[in-house]
């Protein structure tokens, strides 16, 4: 025996400095790193009683098994470094990552919105009861399942959230899809869970932002919740307010495309999720850079809107759209009016949208530089056309209708004439060509037709038109297919 103990120390003895080094290491705070501890190693040629259980098994075996076997020093050291391991900070969700919600689609799904699908026992190992457990924030890897319930009370750092939250938040995001974005911008102040549901990129697929005065950054901060957008409208936006001592042309100057950069990032947030882009009445804040910046990151675009009294669109932009989103059915790309470049969209913009998409559903176009020449060649290159509208073209005859329909038309479904002077005779000849015409809706004022429309004689000659016009609802024909709304009225 004497032989054997004193073996089984010199084996053991790498561990001895070891051993002197564990009550430093186990009397530190709770910031106990188990990763750092380095367990003794037995040299090469020592025998194996070093390890775990040798000193032990040495001991019984020399008392010839009437002494009870002593605990080796490494599995004290294991429970200690087991117990500061459950025992340390965990980092799930915090207030500061409430910006970051990536994660919530796994965890508004209706299965989990019932609650967990497992439910811990209380056993005797269990520090509480089953009420203090709780699901974690984050799910676990890919799947949608959430960690194990943790001991003890959570803190910020240590953030749990329980079934009944989680239930709470299914509910608000199926509320919230029905939301505006003003609406959803108001609930995110509420409380976090709201704020959690409300920056959801889910919640944020229809934004439509109008009548408000917004900046580039403002914009900006939407496109982090804009990755699944399919529809984007802006109307009727305004910019920063003139300063006291600005003039109206730096003014001007200043706030043209003010807007742009921001809607730069809301397009390359959306990408190939946007499906349709509406921008209207926003003058000078976007120009037309907007659809050559919608060309370059949603190729999906499937309806367009551009209406701009200061930046009508040209055939520029029309090209560079049409080279990159091929899947365009709708367009409306109308001027308003009045227009400060009334000349900008020509035939040449309709012989290039006849060019680049052929599969067109729906068109709006308009403007004084519309001519016979364009709209023929838009209605021999655009076969499949159901809806037309035309906005402040020039006087629609009977022989501009006849050029227009020789090239085209068979299919027109829906004609909409919008301060666009028409003839009756012109209104039959569509009539007769366009065999699945189903509707017919001409907007007209005396504005449209006389320079001065307060005069006397202006007004008794418009009148006489529109008599003409609304004679023609008399007709078997155009009974329930003609609406004439005059000067806003019918």
């Amino acid at each position: 025996m004497p032989s054997t103990y004193a073996v089984s120390r010199h084996g053991s003895s790498p561990s001895t400095g070891a051993s002197s080094r564990i009550p430093a290491a186990s009397q530190s705070s709770g910031c106990y790193d188990s990763d750092s501890l380095e367990l003794p190693r037995p040299e090469e040629g020592a025998p194996e009683d070093s390890g775990p259980g040798g000193l032990g098994t040495r001991v019984q075996a020399a008392n010839g098994g009437s002494e009870r076997a002593q605990p080796p020093r490494s599995s004290g050291l294991r429970r200690q470094a087991i117990q500061n391991w459950q025992r340390r900070p965990r980092r799930h969700s915090t207030e500061g990552e409430e910006g970051d919600v990536s994660d919530v689609g796994s965890r508004t799904t209706e299965s989990e919105a019932e609650g967990p699908s497992e439910v811990p026992r209380p056993g005797p190992s269990a520090a509480g009861p089953l009420s203090s457990c709780r699901l974690s924030a984050r799910p676990e890897g890919g799947s949608g399942r959430g960690r194990r319930a943790e001991r003890g009370s959570p803190s910020r750092s240590n953030e749990v959230i329980s079934p009944e939250i989680l239930k709470m938040r299914a509910a608000l995001f199926c509320i919230f899809t029905y939301l505006d974005t003003r609406t959803l911008l108001h609930a995110a102040e509420v409380c976090r869970d709201w704020r959690f549901v409300a920056r959801h990129p889910a919640v944020w697929t229809r934004v439509l932002l109008e009548n408000a005065r917004v900046c580039s950054k403002f914009l900006a901060m939407l496109a982090q919740w804009c990755t699944q957008a399919h529809s984007l409208t802006l109307q009727n936006l305004k910019p920063r307010q003139r300063g006291k001592k600005e003039s109206k042309e730096e003014y001007a100057r200043s706030t043209r495309g003010c807007l742009e950069a921001g809607l730069e990032s809301l397009l390359k947030a959306a990408g190939g999720n946007l499906l349709i882009l509406r921008i209207s009445h926003c003058p000078n804040i976007l120009t037309d850079r907007s659809l050559w910046l919608a060309s370059c990151y949603c190729r999906a675009l499937q309806a367009v809107t551009y209406r701009s009294a200061t930046d009508p669109v040209g055939h520029e932009v029309i090209w560079a759209l049409g080279a990159g989103c091929r899947e365009i059915v709708s367009l409306q790309v109308a001027p308003l009016h009045p227009c400060q470049q009334p000349t900008r969209f020509s035939n040449r913009c309709l012989q290039m949208i006849g060019r680049c998409w052929p599969h067109l559903r729906a068109l709006g176009v308009g403007g004084a530089g519309c001519g016979v020449q364009g709209l023929a060649s838009l209605a021999r290159n655009c076969m499949r056309l159901q809806v037309l509208e035309l906005d402040h073209v020039s006087e629609i005859t009977q022989e501009v209708a006849a050029e227009v329909c020789r090239e085209g038309l068979k299919g027109l479904e829906m004609l909409v004439l919008t301060a666009t002077p028409v003839t009756p005779k012109a209104l039959l000849h569509f009539n007769s060509i366009c065999r699945n015409l189903k509707s017919i809706v001409v907007q007209i004022g005396i504005a449209d037709y006389f320079k001065e429309p307060s005069s006397p004689e202006a007004q008794k000659l418009f009148e006489d038109m529109v008599t003409k016009l609304q004679a023609l609802r008399r007709r078997p024909g155009f009974s329930k297919i003609l609406h004439i709304k005059v000067e806003g009225g019918c």
